[in-house]
């Protein structure tokens, strides 16, 4: 483990998650501009995919090279030379981008599954990050000027300042708020709808339930640029979102 600076309590932390399929430039930094707000030490998490590295070790594995479609045979080891090289890239990053905003940082290379952060001991923080595979929306969203934030979960004051952060790094462009509370009464009306103003920028708000969430998850085209979570959320749902959404994910208090 490597860190930076002194740590602060275990809980007060941003926590970062990430594995070779997830981890960008991006969620680096909105994970280190999410510590600079809070003001806490920021934690990330490379995590080595088991599964990945068993199904390498398996005999029919094979690699396939994208410029000469050569095959060559697969191993664990290589597999886990791949994986320590992409950690290290990973822990540069996150010092780089963490001293240049004189955020307090560390970082920890385990072995396990994303979707499991949730249950292993070191994951307790205030907000915890989970990088996803970055979706087209991410890359062209400044060029198509709406950014789309998901918010699920009643209101609390961690969640209000992971969304306070995240309208500031949209800047002066518009902004699509969809909020979700999870309450079963009245999943048979229709979305509501309305247009605010938060500093310069012009947001529309969308209220949905469950239901009409879900499905619309499920629509091509319905991407999100952001999502924030609370832990309070029903297990059951939150690996079902989790599952179907393809942008970082903040999980809050």
């Amino acid at each position: 483990m490597t860190t930076g600076q002194s740590s602060n309590s275990r809980q007060h932390k941003v926590l970062l998650a990430a594995d070779a399929g997830s981890y960008s430039i991006t969620t680096v930094n909105l994970a280190v501009a999410m510590a600079a707000s809070a003001n806490t030490l920021l934690q990330g998490l490379f995590i080595e995919d088991e599964d990945l590295l068993r199904v390498t070790g398996l005999p029919c594995s094979r690699e396939i090279t994208l410029t000469t479609a050569t095959e060559r045979p697969l191993s664990s080891g290589q597999m886990q030379r791949s994986l320590q090289r992409v950690a290290r890239q990973f822990e540069q990053t996150l010092q780089r981008e963490a001293q240049a905003l004189q955020v307090a940082w560390s970082c920890e290379t385990v072995r396990g599954r994303v979707r499991d952060i949730g249950s292993m001991p070191k994951a307790e923080a205030t907000y915890t990050i989970f990088a996803r595979p970055v979706s087209n929306r991410l890359q062209s969203w400044r060029v198509q000027g709406v950014c789309k934030i998901l918010v699920l979960g009643n209101a609390s004051p961690s969640q209000q300042q992971a969304l306070d952060m995240l309208l500031r790094r949209s800047g002066h462009g518009s902004i699509e708020l969809t909020l979700s509370d999870g309450g079963s009464r009245g999943q048979d009306l229709p979305a509501r709808s309305q247009r605010l103003r938060y500093q310069d920028n012009e947001v529309r708000l969308i209220e949905l339930h469950r239901s009409q969430l879900l499905a619309r998850l499920a629509e091509l085209g319905s991407a999100f640029d952001y999502a924030i979570i609370s832990r309070r959320e029903n297990a059951e749902d939150m690996l079902l979102i989790l599952g179907m959404l393809r942008c970082p994910v903040i999980l809050v208090d």
